[in-house]
């Protein structure tokens, strides 16, 4: 080969090397773009995969389970509008009444005032008593029967602070071995009847002092207990009841410590006698541990008429005694009498007073697969004074056209009963549906007091509730049997 040919023949390799060099370039651009190209695309489907939301407020007036404004008396004392905002209906009883002969009950009182309100749609309250000034007529509001038995006792001379009448009444001497036997026998039939009765929201403790306020004021002569001796008494409800809600009337200072061992042992806390002999703070020991309650010294008429009457002033005790109910007024037409004078305090506070739930913000997906995890995040605004004090249990569940559940999921994670009040909590989960057939369906959420209830328990401050209590959170989810996950 000539030097001219072996000069062309090494050009001609080395183009043909150079190209190869380029080709190889030109793929691994193309494999680069097509590699950004596929991230792009991913990075697209993850941002169109979840959505964050707020979903809208509601103005509603908003009735929950463990919360709300109690009636005085039976429903036939007060009308739709008082009933309206109103979730408790609320009854006294002397003991002499329910227990006229010892063993032989007349439960028939207490029966009908439950199955009343009930019918409303309304859950009862109530406590029996074993001396009461106000019934000034009644000479044995403890049984007879109980001091022919020998259990102690002094003759009062008891003197309403409202009606100024005065008369005689036989008063326990609270301490008594044999008082104190038949109390727990008593409260032992109570219990077996009404414990574990649901539409009952709380039974008081009230078999010491005077209408069971833990103080002897109004019945002279009555010796006050010691701390120990209000223990006991707290103990034979504690002893008696494992179910139903039991609370405690505040009755004085000095037993201070032992209403803290009540509240830690799950006795909710109540304070007879704001507007004039309290401003609420005696209640703030059982913020976070129990329910509290908010009754009024005398009925509003008379609180206005004689000059304590004060919306800042209630305000004030709803803000430090953090209560779940409050007494809407008292006895009679009492409560009607307050709504007309103070409908937008009593609007207000509805909501307001105990817990009440509001979804601030939410991130939820657009797109489900089935048998894969979907994240959602959830805002909780807590804009109740108060606590959940009963169970509670948050369920995101898929729902067809009709609102129908197509299948329900647990919110692991979720702790309804720690969503401090005045505060927002962000709670996290993953959730998993399978066998779920593709198409396009309702993403909800509900709120539950037990898991074995079939519908959601609790309402909460946003719209979007449909009528077996869920709440939508979106209208246009998907569920495919494979999509691409973030």
């Amino acid at each position: 080969m000539t030097q001219q040919n072996a000069i062309h023949s090494l050009h001609r390799k080395m183009f043909v090397i150079s190209v190869i060099f380029l080709m190889i370039e030109l793929l691994a651009l193309q494999t680069n773009v097509a590699a950004q190209d596929m991230a792009e695309s991913q990075a697209t489907v993850a941002s169109h995969r979840y959505l964050t939301i707020r979903p809208p407020l509601s103005n509603d007036v908003i009735l929950n389970p463990g919360k709300g404004w109690i009636l005085y008396g039976l429903p036939a004392n007060h009308s739709a509008s008082t009933m309206h905002f109103a979730t408790v209906g609320y009854m006294r009883y002397d003991w002499s009444d329910i227990e006229p002969q010892e063993g032989r009950y007349n439960w028939a009182m207490i029966d009908y005032a439950l199955h009343a309100w009930e019918a409303q749609g309304k859950q009862f309250a109530f406590g029996v008593m074993n001396a009461d000034s106000t019934r000034w007529n009644v000479p044995y509001i403890t049984p007879h029967w109980v001091f022919a038995d020998g259990a102690a006792y002094v003759k009062s001379q008891i003197s309403d602070a409202l009606t100024h009448k005065t008369s005689v009444q036989y008063v326990p001497r609270w301490n008594d071995p044999i008082f104190l036997q038949k109390v727990k026998n008593f409260l032992t039939a109570l219990a077996l009847r009404y414990d574990t009765n649901l539409h009952i929201a709380f039974i008081d403790v009230r078999s010491y002092g005077n209408w069971g306020e833990q103080h002897t004021y109004g019945i002279s002569s009555s010796t006050s207990l010691t701390a120990a001796g209000v223990l006991l008494h707290i103990q034979l409800y504690r002893d008696a009841f494992k179910h139903v809600q039991i609370i405690v009337p505040w009755g004085a200072p000095d037993y201070n410590n032992v209403y803290n061992w009540a509240i830690n042992n799950k006795v909710g806390l109540r304070r007879d006698g704001v507007m004039v002999d309290s401003n609420g703070s005696e209640l703030r020991r059982a913020f976070a541990k129990s329910p509290a309650i908010i009754e009024f010294y005398g009925s509003y008429e008379w609180l206005v008429n004689n000059g304590y009457w004060s919306e800042a002033k209630l305000l004030t005790a709803v803000q430090n005694g953090r209560p779940s109910y409050i007494g809407m007024g008292q006895w009679g037409n009492d409560a009607e009498i307050m709504l007309a004078h103070e409908y937008t305090l009593i609007r207000d506070l509805t909501n307001r007073m105990g817990y009440f739930f509001v979804l601030k913000r939410a991130t939820i997906p657009t797109v489900i697969s089935n048998n894969q995890a979907t994240r959602i995040s959830l805002a909780w605004y807590n804009q109740g004074v108060a606590y959940l004090y009963k169970p509670g249990k948050l369920a995101v569940a898929l729902l067809d056209s009709s609102n129908h559940v197509v299948q329900q999921q647990w919110f692991t994670g979720s702790h309804p009963n720690a969503w401090t009040p005045g505060s927002i909590t962000q709670e996290n989960t993953t959730i998993t549906f399978s066998h779920v057939q593709p198409g396009r369906y309702k993403l909800a959420i509900g709120l539950f007091q037990n898991t074995q209830d079939h519908n959601p328990t609790y309402q909460i401050g946003n719209q979007g509730r449909t009528a077996n209590g869920w709440y939508v959170l979106s209208s246009n989810v998907t569920v495919a049997a494979n999509v691409l996950l973030a």
